[in-house]
């Protein structure tokens, strides 16, 4: 990491593979972006489990959003 204050995006168009190293404390994902790009991200255990559980939460609050919208209802966020 750099000391530049701009943030950094990282488009994923998918997951190519993830694999375990360092004697299975590293996860090792390949990914890639819309432009075909490859790009592997390597990942300590407790922070891909941390990143699980964020994930797992967020897709459960877009999918009840996504359900609300269909509904003709706005979030909570918005009501």
């Amino acid at each position: 990491m750099t000391d530049d204050a701009r943030p950094r995006v990282l488009s994923i168009a998918s997951v190519t593979a993830v694999s375990t190293i360092d004697g299975g404390d590293t996860l090792a994902a390949e990914v890639s972006g819309p432009d075909g790009g490859t790009v592997f991200l390597l990942i300590p255990l407790g922070a891909a489990c941390a990143l699980i559980t964020q994930l797992t939460d967020a897709a459960e609050r877009g999918a009840q959003e996504r359900r609300l919208h269909s509904q003709g209802r706005p979030p909570a966020s918005e009501a």
